[in-house]
This record gives C-alpha cells, sequence and structure tokens, in this order.
C-alpha cells in the first residue's frame, strides 16, 4: 500500500505541474487547495497524523468539494459550456461506509 501512495504522489505531482503550466490563474488556485486536501488524507491514510472517523471523512468531503471546484474552473478555463453543480445538479455527499464497531473484524 505505502508504494501504491508513493505512485499515486509521483502520479498526482506530474499532473499538478501540468496544471501550472497550462490552467488560468482560478484553475490554478483551485488545483492548490485541491492539493493541499489531498496531502491531509494522505497524512492520515499513512499515519503522520491522528484524527478520528468523522474527521477523515471531513478531510474527504473537503477533497470532494475541491475536486468540483477544480472541475469548474477548468470548464470555464477551457471554454466547455455547462456546469458541474448547481440547480441542476444537487451537492451530494460521500458514499462511505458505516463505523465498524470495535471488534468487528468483518471487511466492508
Amino acid at each position: 500500500m505505502v508504494a501504491d501512495l508513493a505512485e499515486a504522489e509521483r502520479f498526482r505531482g506530474q499532473s499538478f505541474e501540468q496544471v501550472m503550466l497550462l490552467g488560468g490563474d482560478d484553475v490554478v488556485e483551485a488545483a492548490h487547495e485541491l492539493h493541499s486536501a489531498i496531502r491531509a488524507i494522505d497524512w492520515q491514510a499513512t499515519g503522520k497524523i491522528n484524527a478520528t472517523l468523522e474527521e477523515w471523512r471531513d478531510l474527504h468531503r473537503v477533497a470532494f468539494r475541491g475536486i468540483n471546484e477544480f472541475h469548474e474552473a477548468a470548464r470555464v478555463d477551457l471554454g466547455v459550456q455547462g456546469k458541474v453543480s448547481g440547480e441542476r445538479h444537487p451537492e451530494r455527499d460521500l458514499l462511505l461506509p458505516s463505523a465498524r464497531r470495535q471488534g468487528d473484524n468483518t471487511s466492508a
């Protein structure tokens, strides 16, 4: 899993650099915000920070909103019509499993 996370970080870094080279100001700012949100998830996943399950879920909600904001900015920058949020696209929450009870060794 650590190797997979490292590979994902390398890929994300390359993608981030491409956005910095090709994206407009709003896209670049949205990418920075998204990158920060994803790093917080990585830090918890690798044990660099400790947090509760609810804090973990909150981190994912922030990242999910960041993805949508990045998509919105990129679509505007590319001249794509329409939006990925708003009246026609209600805000959706993450699909997450419920918390496991202590001693519950079953996998979801």
